[in-house]
């Protein structure tokens, strides 16, 4: 006996791992709802815009390391969702969209049809590893296998998956596959002892943590390899987690931290793992060996002396046991470092008012806690001084940049983690791109902490615009509700606290809250941290 093509989709979907889709119904994808409606086992969560349907799937996966799924309709759907989906594709992210498309004998034709665009896997294919269109029931178990291998296969990124609705209504006699496990990436033999020859003779090694690191659960490895040389660890912003940064050998984080030169400087061999390399630079004299997965991304910003492609864990792995083949053990080194550390921490510690709000922030959040860190001055502080101490516990944009992802990112995470607090700090500017989700979160009871530092302004603009432009303003200055009341409408927890000393305190009440909670915090215009 026979199913529609929106059953054996829910079905392949299930054997693949999901068990949510973030998503907005709409005509084209009415079928597969139906479909979806008779299988418990994935719950569907809905947003009230599209685009935090891929912010939420991309702050379930980044936090959990499992495919985050999301659903929209065409065209516009397609349109709204591409700024999580080029999130997601800047954060090495698993996210799967699935989209509608129109019906099929208007392909390609320019009918009108609703929510036609021509043609729409042009749209997502410059921010999906593979993007793909299904025409048949038949086809949709080796399109959905295809799609998660291609997904998790080395360098994690989203893909795409579109279909008309006659697909999910047609009636297939095709039956589902089981998944294929990711490829072990594993890296050349002789490549790694070549690194571990220049490690070993190195009187300053550096290491260069990225984002690989942590998606790749190789945070232990590197905390080794790096005990092994007694060597200096930074990490990067996407990095953060990659090590806890209480370790007495790390000194910092490496996002255009001018503080950090007059260490990376001392550097004689630097190993940088699973990052693009792109903050570091490498001076004359200093060698570089670059691990990463992607080989695309050896040599993009940095020639290095020695280029492994491999997964994460497995080469450092693999090196750690060519270093212990060359002991003997390195004299601890972990004073030099923390003295280093002072020193940045130090400087740091001069920047302006937002050096406490941090220090509140990391104070409120107990350790295990999940912060996703918006595209605000607060933001940026973050990046440099607040301390993460666990893997997949801090969500950022990265290049891409992205207003507005932070709170429907850490919605995700929070579904990812229901038992673990979730804090999402956002500007003013930032928060109301989509704040509409508070609705979202108090429909389905998730008590993420937004905390909202209002300036009345885009504030990094305007704070260009005042230092670098003769305060010629234009565009950046910004008329607010009162966040707190705001929130109340909604049937969340909303608190404005007048001053910085009582952030910690209200963050820990939030925290404990099983409601959303916003928390506003109005504040004056805050310095650069750059």
């Amino acid at each position: 006996m026979g199913c529609t093509g929106g059953e054996l989709l829910t079905a392949q979907l299930r054997a693949e791992g999901v068990e949510v889709i973030f998503g907005l119904p709409g005509i084209q994808l009415m079928r597969f709802l139906d479909a979806l409606h008779g299988e418990p086992a994935i719950h569907f969560i809905t947003t009230r815009h599209e685009q935090a349907t891929t912010y939420m799937a991309d702050g379930y996966a980044r936090t959990s390391g499992r495919p985050g799924t999301a659903l929209v309709v065409p065209g516009p759907g397609v349109y709204n969702a591409g700024a999580g989906l080029a999130t997601a594709y800047a954060c090495s992210s698993p996210v799967l969209l699935l989209a509608g498309q129109i019906e099929q004998h208007g392909l390609g034709r320019g009918l009108s049809l609703t929510h036609e665009i021509d043609d729409q896997l042009d749209v997502v294919r410059p921010i999906t590893k593979w993007a793909h269109r299904v025409l048949s029931a038949d086809d949709i178990p080796a399109a959905v296998r295809q799609a998660f291998a291609t997904m998790l296969d080395g360098r994690t990124r989203p893909v795409e998956l579109e279909m008309p609705p006659e697909v999910f209504q047609a009636v297939t006699e095709a039956a589902v596959l089981p998944p294929v496990s990711p490829t072990v990436h594993e890296p050349d033999p002789d490549l790694v002892a070549r690194a571990a020859d220049l490690l070993a003779a190195a009187s300053e090694p550096l290491l260069v943590a990225g984002g690989g690191v942590v998606l790749g659960d190789a945070s232990l490895e590197l905390t080794a390899v790096g005990e092994a040389l007694q060597a200096t660890i930074v990490n990067t912003r996407e990095g953060k987690g990659a090590i806890d940064e209480r370790h007495p050998l790390f000194v910092g984080t490496a996002w255009v931290n001018r503080r950090l030169k007059p260490v990376l400087a001392q550097a004689d061999v630097i190993l940088a793992v699973g990052t693009r390399y792109q903050a570091i630079g490498l001076a004359e004299g200093q060698r570089l060996i670059q691990i990463d997965v992607d080989p695309h991304e050896l040599g993009r910003h940095a020639i290095p002396d020695v280029a492994i492609i491999g997964d994460a864990r497995r080469t450092l792995e693999a090196l750690l046991v060519e270093l212990d083949r060359r002991g003997p053990a390195r004299a601890n080194r972990s004073a030099e470092r923390k003295a280093a550390k002072a020193s940045v921490d130090a400087e740091l510690a001069t920047i302006g008012p937002q050096v406490e709000m941090v220090k509140a922030l990391r104070r409120g959040i107990p350790e295990d806690g999940i912060l996703g860190v918006g595209t605000t001055t607060v933001g940026y502080m973050c990046h440099l001084s607040y301390p993460v101490y666990q893997p997949r516990s801090y969500l950022t944009s990265s290049y891409m940049g992205t207003l507005g992802y932070c709170y429907p990112t850490s919605l995700g995470a929070k579904v990812a983690h229901p038992d673990q607090p979730v804090v999402s700090i956002n500007g003013d500017g930032g928060f109301l791109f989509a704040s509409s989700e508070l609705a979202t979160a108090v429909q389905n009871r998730i008590n993420v902490v937004a905390v909202v530092f209002n300036d009345s302004a885009y504030g990094n603009t305007n704070r260009d615009q005042l230092d670098n432009f003769g305060g010629r303003v234009i565009g950046t200055e910004l008329v607010n509700p009162n966040f707190a009341k705001y929130a109340d409408s909604f049937g969340a927890v909303g608190v404005r606290i007048d001053r910085v000393d009582q952030l910690e305190g209200a963050v820990r009440e939030g925290i404990e809250d099983d409601r959303p909670v916003v928390l506003e915090l109005p504040m004056e215009r805050l310095p650069n941290a750059l």
